[in-house]
This record gives structure tokens, C-alpha cells and sequence, in this order.
């Protein structure tokens, strides 16, 4: 054992209480990000009574490692004072709270070095476990109560920073998007004396394209009108053998992670530059996991099944939030394409109408600009935060190490 490093089993301990009463409803799941939530499974003519409760700083943890990719799945409970999980789970406590925290211990699990750990600690042939023996047997750094706190708070100020971002940046998404609807598609824009055009008599003329009245003075096109949709590459095409000087591959993965990793394909640094994706790129997910997004990843190549957005004539926002404004009809209309996977053609795009003033788009900036683009630093401030947490997490096997050098 490593210096300073404690055996994980002698500081734990199950706990295996039942539903029996049936005095708790809330079903939760563990999720590939290690979190306990709501439970999609149906439960109509379950017996709940036989369901585990789980109570607040209490784990609960799946021996099955085979099933969320390098991941195992364990979460700790912190945004319920009770809970119900299924009997698959182990539930698990920590035996005194004053020698090990549960917040420090869940950093532990989070760290990469750990999923590693466990999947090469793991056994079985049709499906591999990392028992609760195993897990027992886990080593780790256990310092004071109060260097634990410290690691913690440390830690917390810069997960609470990212999860105050990213639900700022919910509510911008929503405003950008009921702005759009109201004055692009319901045309409530500001008039000349700042009331609602429509409403107050704003002179329309009928639009064939749209099958409804538009206003005087406005034009409609397609979004592959308005906007280019550069299909991405087959990066295999542009192999590498340099470790050192890559272009890391984004694919729908990637942009649903929101960076690329380790277990990103590489390719060479020379691909053709109009595949070359940076922060700020709209990037449009047009095959399998539909979705739209500003990327804030960092330096990328374009994989196939991806579309960037772009145009020299229209503003960021607008095609943007045009192509967004589509996406849940994009999502319908693959989903009933789904002989292989599901995914639109061109055609979807050249009929997909949008409208817009003939002059004065740009004058629209001072409105959608400032949201956009506050999305826009605040995906790249996550993204930096993250990789400081990161470091937290890898910086927690010498904690204790130095500690004790100190001493």
C-alpha cells in the first residue's frame, strides 16, 4: 500500500433497507455522469416495496462495469434528504464522517484514474463486475477531516461556477429563442413607435412559400439560402502517426461532450482548412443525435454527419437561431427515416422557410448579438473550469502524500 494511502473498506459499509412501507416515491437511476436521477424505467405494476431506500450522503453504485463505456456507474445522494434506487444497487455509507467526507470520497470515484481502475479491476466473460469486494479493497489518499473540507470546498466553487454558467446559458437559449419566435415567426417585432408590429396594424402581404402573411418589406428563403452547410470529411482519410501535432477529430460524441478527449480520433495537422473547427463555429449534428450547437471545444476536424454553419451575408444569431428554431421538426423527420440512422438530406433544408426583413437585419445585432455571444464566453469559461477540475480531481493521489512529507 502507498504511503498514507487507507483501504476503502475498512472506512464504509452497506445498507440495505427496504421500500417496505412503501414511504418513498422518488425512483432514481445512476446516470453516466455519476449523478442519482429521476428513473425512466416503468415501474406500472412494480412492487416498490422491494426498492432500496437510499438517504442523503449515502452511495449507491452498479458492480456491472460492461454497460456506460469506461465508466462505473456510482453517485452520491445530495439533492434528496430520501430516495428509492433499484435492488441492482449496492446502497453504501461512510462508518463515521468525521475521519472520511462523502463529498471528498465522490471525488475520488470521479476521477478517470479510478474508471480505469476499476474496468481493469473487473472480471467475468459475458458481463464484467467490479464487486463490492473489490471496491472495498480500493486505496486512497485519506487526509485530515479538515484538509478533506478544504479539497472540497475547493472543488465546489469551481463545479457551482459551471453549473451557474450552464443554467444562464439555459435561460439565454430560451430568451434568444422566444425572441426569435416573436418577431420572426409571429412578427411581434418593435414597430417605429416600439409596439408590436402585427398586432398594431403592421402592413403583410401573403407568402406563398409560407402559406401566410408575412411583413411588408420582408423576403423568406431557405436555411440553406440564408446559410453554407459544410458536410464534414471522413477524417480516416487524413491518418496521422504523430502524438505530438494532431488535429483531435470532432464527431456527434465530441460535440455532445462539448470537447474532444483522449478516446478522440486523431488526424493529421494538415487537413484542408475549411474543415478546421474552432470556438465560436456553429456546428450542426444533421445524422443520428440531431442537435445544434456553438462550439466551444477548442481546435478540431469536421468528421462526417456534421454540417458547419456559416455565411457571409447573414448574422451569426440568425442562422443560428433559424436552424435552431427547425431542429424539433429535423428530430421528426429522422426519426421516421430510421431504416439505418436517423438523419435529413438537403431537401429538408432547402424547404425549411425562414423570413426576414430585405433591410435592416443587421440592425437586429444590438439584440441578439450581446446573447449570443455571452453563450457563447460562457461555454469557453466552462470549458476552462473544467479543466481546472480535472486537475483537482488528478491532484488528490499527492494531497496526502505531501501532507505527510510536511509533517
Amino acid at each position: 500500500m502507498r504511503l498514507n494511502y487507507k483501504r476503502l473498506g475498512d472506512y464504509i459499509q452497506t445498507v440495505n433497507i427496504r421500500n417496505k412501507n412503501l414511504e418513498v416515491e422518488t425512483l432514481l437511476g445512476v446516470s453516466i455522469r455519476k449523478v442519482l436521477m429521476p428513473s425512466i424505467a416503468n415501474t406500472i405494476g412494480t412492487d416498490m416495496s422491494r426498492y432500496k431506500i437510499i438517504n442523503k450522503n449515502q452511495f449507491a453504485y452498479s458492480s456491472v462495469t460492461s454497460r456506460n463505456g469506461d465508466k462505473i456507474s456510482i453517485a452520491l445522494l445530495e439533492n434528496h434528504d430520501k430516495a428509492l434506487v433499484s435492488q441492482a444497487y449496492t446502497v453504501f455509507e461512510i462508518i463515521d464522517d468525521k475521519t472520511l467526507n462523502a463529498e471528498y470520497l465522490m471525488m475520488w470515484f470521479r476521477r478517470p484514474e479510478f474508471d480505469r481502475y476499476a474496468r481493469f479491476k473487473s472480471h467475468g466473460s459475458a458481463r464484467e463486475t467490479f464487486d463490492w469486494e473489490e471496491l472495498q479493497d480500493t486505496e486512497l489518499p485519506i487526509p485530515s477531516i479538515e484538509k478533506q473540507h478544504e479539497i472540497v470546498k475547493e472543488y465546489n466553487t469551481v463545479a457551482n461556477r459551471i453549473t451557474l454558467n450552464e443554467t444562464i446559458n439555459k435561460k439565454l437559449e430560451d430568451t434568444a429563442q422566444a425572441l426569435y419566435k416573436n418577431w420572426f415567426v409571429d412578427f411581434e417585432f418593435p414597430n417605429e413607435q416600439g409596439k408590436s408590429y402585427k398586432c398594431n396594424g403592421g402592413k403583410m402581404v401573403f407568402n406563398e412559400e409560407l402559406d401566410l402573411e408575412i411583413p411588408l418589406g420582408w423576403e423568406v428563403s431557405g436555411l440553406s439560402s440564408i446559410a453554407s452547410y459544410l458536410n464534414g470529411t471522413a477524417m480516416q482519410k487524413h491518418p496521422t502517426d504523430n502524438i505530438k501535432k494532431y488535429t483531435p477529430v470532432l464527431k456527434i460524441r465530441e460535440l455532445n461532450l462539448g470537447i474532444t478527449d483522449d478516446n478522440s480520433d486523431k488526424a493529421s495537422i494538415d487537413i484542408p482548412e475549411k474543415y478546421k473547427i474552432y470556438n465560436g463555429d456553429i456546428i450542426f449534428s444533421w445524422s443520428g443525435t440531431l442537435t445544434i450547437d456553438i462550439w466551444s471545444g477548442g481546435y478540431a476536424g469536421l468528421n462526417q454527419h456534421l454540417f458547419k454553419v456559416f455565411s457571409n451575408h447573414f448574422p451569426k444569431w440568425y442562422y443560428y437561431l433559424s436552424t435552431k428554431f427547425y431542429i424539433s421538426e429535423f428530430i421528426r423527420i429522422a426519426e421516421g427515416n430510421k431504416t439505418s440512422m436517423g438523419h435529413i438530406k438537403r431537401e429538408h433544408l432547402d424547404n425549411s422557410f425562414v423570413s426576414y426583413p430585405i433591410k435592416g437585419l443587421n440592425k437586429l445585432n444590438l439584440y441578439f448579438e450581446p446573447i449570443t455571444q455571452k453563450i457563447e464566453s460562457n461555454k469557453i469559461e466552462s470549458q476552462i473550469l473544467k479543466k481546472i477540475k480535472n486537475l483537482l480531481l488528478s491532484k488528490m493521489s499527492k494531497v496526502a502524500i505531501e501532507k505527510e512529507t510536511v509533517c
